[in-house]
């Protein structure tokens, strides 16, 4: 390492260094957007789902990868007057410049592609295809080089030194560089935001860099220009995506909750409510001398209207309507279980909006998944209360959600849940968590707190 410094420099051996470090996370940025252009694929994410730029920006990164490690063999081989370090150098050279070319030309048609074609421009087109045409005498000073030494020369100590046509490369990649950036400028309003976002990064950081190296030569500062901007388009690559894919997600479940909806209008349709509702009501009239029946029938017909207006509404209902339900619920299930199910109520206000069907299926998975399986039963707990300004429905029991239950009834409680995330997300952004709770199972709702005033 003594050596390597006091050949090429401690500035150098600085910059190598970084450019390794540089260098593995190129290759773990590569790795990731590989492997996330799999994972569509394997799912079978549609086009409208795929994330953009993400072949453009795999292409840059290894690319970049390149261009880094060509500069490490360029630097470390100055100086080495060997066979070998001659060889190694007049190729690291000729690479970097080819894959510096490279570069400037894929920026211009990633240019050409997404602002140009995407927009149907023809005449933009047109005036980028000759502007990469621009590079082409540049490209020819480059193939000849190795025998004219036009862009540069290796001397007797396998040193680089900039060629007589040097200054001709330079301006003609600076002026690309210019180019693409006043083509995004003019045509501003007709590029997504996140494309705007990679151009700019893209080029403005590179471009500042090629300035800075036409004053300072000691170090390239090319390649640790390229490398930040990688970085900084991982970050927001993985921004976009994110974003992307929860909209994608949220929008999947607002489809899927619709469809839902349709088919219990569908099934509303068909089972007349209204009629079963007044049957009930005519069969509990009938029994006033009997207390139980009674009762009983009356909290059935609660349950099924609280069910049937949930199905037909798609509005919030207050927390308080849902507990009327829930209560119904309960008292029908009492009438199973008797003293087997006990529950315990610490309710802080109930005057807030919620999705209806969303507290009353996860008591029901409390009570049949888990104090119902077991012969001594258990408690259910349902609690509420407000923490950190929004609102916290809790509803515990102290069975282990699993004994007893059948492949197809796991199967249908797992539904369930889903469908009440569902509805919690698409009509009032709330979450829902299911954890174990030692000995049971705590389902944990947490919205914001939306009143019939605020809505107002």
């Amino acid at each position: 390492m003594t050596a390597l410094a006091e050949r090429i420099g401690v500035p150098v051996v600085v910059q190598v260094m970084l450019e390794g470090w540089n260098s593995l996370f190129l290759v773990i940025m590569i790795i990731s957007l590989v492997w996330i252009r799999r994972a569509g694929k394997r799912s079978g994410m549609p086009e409208a789902v795929k994330i953009p730029l993400t072949d453009e920006i795999t292409v840059f990164y290894i690319t970049i990868l390149l261009y880094n490690l060509l500069d490490i063999i360029c630097a470390v081989t100055s100086g080495d007057t060997s066979g070998a370090g001659r060889a190694a150098k007049a190729v690291g050279e000729f690479g970097y410049c080819a894959v510096g070319a490279f570069m400037t030309l894929f920026f211009l048609q990633m240019i050409k592609d997404h602002i140009a074609k995407k927009s149907g421009m023809k005449a933009l087109k047109n005036v980028i295809t000759a502007a990469q045409c621009i590079h082409i005498p540049s490209l020819v000073l480059l193939a000849a080089t190795p025998f004219t030494g036009a862009l540069y020369t290796l001397d007797e100590e396998n040193r680089y030194h900039r060629g007589e046509f040097f200054g001709v490369w330079y301006i003609t990649t600076i002026a690309l560089f210019i180019f693409a950036i006043i083509t995004l400028a003019v045509y501003w309003n007709k590029v997504e935001m996140f494309i705007r976002k990679i151009v700019i990064v893209g080029g403005v950081v590179p471009l500042l860099a090629f300035l800075a190296n036409s004053v300072y030569t000691g170090i390239s500062l090319n390649n640790l220009a390229v490398s930040v901007s990688a970085m900084i388009m991982f970050v927001m690559y993985e921004k976009d995506r994110a974003a992307i894919v929860t909209e994608k997600v949220r929008e999947a479940q607002k489809v899927r909750l619709e469809l839902a909806e349709s088919r219990n209008r569908v099934l509303m349709a068909q089972i007349q409510p209204h009629f079963i509702n007044n049957s009930l009501m005519a069969l509990r009239a009938r029994c006033v001398d009997y207390p139980e029946i009674y009762e009983s029938l009356t909290n059935f017909s609660i349950y099924l209207r609280s069910n049937f207006e949930a199905l037909a509404d798609t509005k919030l209902i207050t927390f308080e309507r849902e507990m009327e339900n829930i209560e119904a619920y309960l008292a029908l299930e009492k009438q199973n279980f008797g003293d087997r199910l006990r529950v315990e109520y610490d309710i802080e206000s109930d005057d807030f909006l919620i999705p209806a069907l969303t507290v009353q299926p996860l008591v029901e998975n409390a009570v049949r998944h888990g104090v119902g399986t077991y012969d001594n039963g258990g408690t259910v707990w349902i609690r509420q209360y407000r923490e950190n300004g929004s609102v916290v429905i809790e509803v515990t029991d102290d069975g282990s959600g699993r004994s007893g239950i059948t492949e197809q009834q796991q199967k249908r409680r797992g539904i369930g849940i889903e469908n009440v995330r569902a509805r919690l997300r698409t009509m009032s952004g709330g979450v829902l968590e299911i954890t174990d709770a030692g000995h049971g199972t705590c389902a944990r709702i947490t919205l914001d707190e939306v009143t019939e005033e605020s809505r107002e």
